[in-house]
């Protein structure tokens, strides 16, 4: 099937312009103004929108068992979301439990997703364990299966975390192998002892989520992790960076350029704030999720760590519970609240209108922090992430205009709740492509549940931005 889509405006991560494009199969085959097009061919209408290419969300959890639950969202209502935000394809992360092997892991989500996912997607690696077998897998699930990415955990002792010796030989080992380690970085211990005072003297309210899991310890664990980096000489990615201290050590990693240190944040770090967790009637809990939400200075901190490149990507670390059955758990008790909430269908609207229309970052800016900078740094470009010719036609068709208002009503999650309940947004995904075949549309998931292909990525390319 041919395609043709006239009159838009195009908006990549380097540039801005006005052209058609024609979609061949699910290839973008040819740009260029005033296109010919024949009998045959599909046209779209692209005046007065502008033509981006597909959103690439690095971080999410699908159906991800945790805290005594499993998160809301699966394949297919969390893809369905993606699909109406304007993303293309998402990450998740193959998480084994401590014993198991990474790539029984991969094939667990692989049940997860074969058959549901509408979008494209593929998984980081997560290491929980640190031996000799795990060390054997890592060039394997590098070069069999695609994946180029691993994460540690500096927390969650004794469930997902290792210690800063395994961080270190896990760091060296898979930067070897060709990979790149990302790290949840928040110093555990410092986490526990106060949780446990807290609860020791009676305050358990949401609150103190948040208080237990100060910036500081954010900021500890990421210039420790930096530094093993620094003298393993490994490239390190700081995934969810929600505090101004791990967003400095980033800068300061990058400006002594002993390594190469990636930042990523999360669109409820620039927007929501710790005051939420005092909402009367347990309402906090709706936005308890690891890190946790900050002050609005660190809210700032990171607007200007995106403008200054400090940090490169935006995701969501979408992991929806509902408010009710799954948030409620922890009524009485802030360390049994399950941690996450939404942010897949949100993620690019909420960038767009505080961001682009309020002069925060530029639309290229945009388009490199929601697609281009994933793909590169992900091993996929420029197959994903961006509008050229021989590229996969992931195209959205942006309504810079459109009206809306967020709401748990109307949203592709099957959460309860939306943590961006009452947001006026201006600018929306009118129409959403994935490899060429139009996957949403006003309103409408066209995708079917298993429309969604695994994509395989290249070995990490220490010069990809």
């Amino acid at each position: 099937m041919t395609t043709v889509i006239k009159g838009g405006r195009i908006v990549t991560a380097s540039d801005s312009y006005y052209a058609d494009i024609r979609i061949e199969g699910e290839k973008i085959a040819y740009i260029g103004k005033d296109l010919a097009v024949f009998d045959e061919d599909k046209i779209i209408d692209a005046n007065g929108r502008w033509v981006i290419p597909g959103g690439i969300d690095p971080h999410v959890h699908m159906s991800l068992p945790f805290m005594g639950t499993v998160s809301k969202d699966d394949f297919d209502s969390g893809s369905a979301a993606a699909l109406a935000g304007g993303t293309t394809m998402l990450f998740d992360f193959a998480i084994p439990p401590k014993g198991k092997s990474l790539v029984s892991a991969i094939e667990e989500w692989d049940g997860k997703a074969n058959g549901k996912a509408r979008c494209d997607y593929s998984y980081h690696s997560s290491i929980t364990d640190w031996n000799e077998e795990i060390e054997r897998e890592v060039p394997i699930v590098i070069e069999k299966y695609g994946i180029n990415a691993f994460k540690i955990f500096t927390a969650y002792m004794g469930v997902y975390g290792i210690d800063d010796k395994a961080a270190f030989q896990a760091i060296k080992s898979v930067s070897r192998a060709g990979g790149l380690v990302s790290v949840h970085a928040v110093n555990g211990n410092v986490l526990v002892a106060m949780a446990e005072e807290f609860a020791a003297t009676g305050r358990l309210d949401p609150i103190y989520h948040a208080l237990s899991q100060p910036p500081e310890a954010e900021g500890e664990a990421t210039h420790r992790v930096i530094k093993f980096a620094e003298i393993s000489g490994s490239p390190i990615y700081i995934v969810h960076v929600s505090a101004k201290d791990s967003a400095d050590e980033i800068a300061i990693g990058k400006k002594r350029g002993m390594a190469k240190v990636f930042g990523e944040t999360c669109a409820q770090y620039l927007f929501l704030t710790q005051d939420l967790y005092e909402l009367p009637n347990f309402e906090g809990s709706k936005y308890v999720l690891s890190p946790p939400l900050r002050p609005r200075s660190h809210c700032d901190a990171l607007w200007k760590a995106l403008q200054n490149h400090t940090i490169e990507i935006i995701g969501t670390d979408h992991c929806s519970f509902d408010f009710v059955g799954q948030k409620d758990m922890g009524r009485g008790d802030f360390r049994k609240i399950p941690n996450g909430l939404n942010g897949l269908e949100e993620r690019l609207s909420m960038l767009y209108t505080y961001g682009v229309r309020e002069g925060k970052i530029s639309a290229e800016r945009w388009v490199a922090l929601c697609s281009t900078n994933a793909s590169k740094i992900f091993g996929m470009y420029p197959k994903k992430g961006t509008i050229v010719i021989g590229a996969d036609a992931d195209i959205v068709l942006w309504d810079p205009d459109c009206d809306g208002i967020i709401s748990a009503k109307t949203h592709k999650s099957r959460c309860d709740y939306n943590a961006y309940e009452g947001y006026r947004i201006k600018g929306r995904a009118s129409t959403t492509f994935v490899r060429g075949q139009i996957a949403y549309e006003n309103g409408e998931v066209k995708a079917e549940p298993g429309n969604g292909r695994f994509i395989k990525r290249s070995k990490f390319n220490p010069n990809c931005i």
